[in-house]
């Protein structure tokens, strides 16, 4: 396999990076363009994809907030505290065709690393039953069953503290 690189999105990248968030996930689960301008806007730093050449292969993005939990209101452009001293995860997501390779797991620690580099206490996420694993192997705990229904899905919320002497 060809060098991953991974480096911020621009913003002209955005259009690829929504159409693989939705070959990712569900019509009613994927993100919108909307939402994605939005995070690219407000929280660039945390906006993270995988390139293998010139073809984008992995994503992922959140937002800070001041919210102990990924609510549904966070899926879209909200109003939150841009400097809270929490990270939800929104998107992880890797083309199907390069699942398994270790992507989203590099994806996932260059996220942490920038949350820990920013001062993030928490990362919080939400996730679907056969993730729970992925996320467990880089230290995420399980709360339990999100009181979400996100695109009809059973969501599992989970959370890693980071900053932990």
């Amino acid at each position: 396999m060809s060098e991953i690189v991974l480096r911020l999105i621009n913003e002209d990248e955005l259009a690829a990076a929504i159409k693989l968030e939705q070959s990712c996930y569900t019509e009613e689960a994927a993100a919108t363009l909307a939402g994605f301008q939005y995070r690219y806007e407000h929280y660039r730093p945390y906006f993270w994809s995988a390139w293998i050449g010139d073809q984008i292969v992995g994503i992922t993005n959140g937002i800070r907030t001041a919210q102990n939990a990924c609510g549904d209101e966070m899926k879209g452009a909200q109003d939150d505290l841009l400097e809270g001293s929490n990270f939800c995860v929104l998107t992880v997501a890797v083309d199907e065709g390069h699942r398994k390779k270790g992507i989203g797991t590099l994806l996932l620690r260059r996220l942490i690393q920038q949350c820990e580099e920013s001062g993030v206490d928490t990362i919080i996420l939400m996730c679907e039953q056969h993730l729970i694993s992925f996320y467990e192997a880089e230290r995420f705990e399980l709360r339990g069953v999100s009181s979400s229904t996100h695109g009809g899905i059973v969501w599992y919320e989970m959370s890693r503290a980071l900053h932990i002497m």
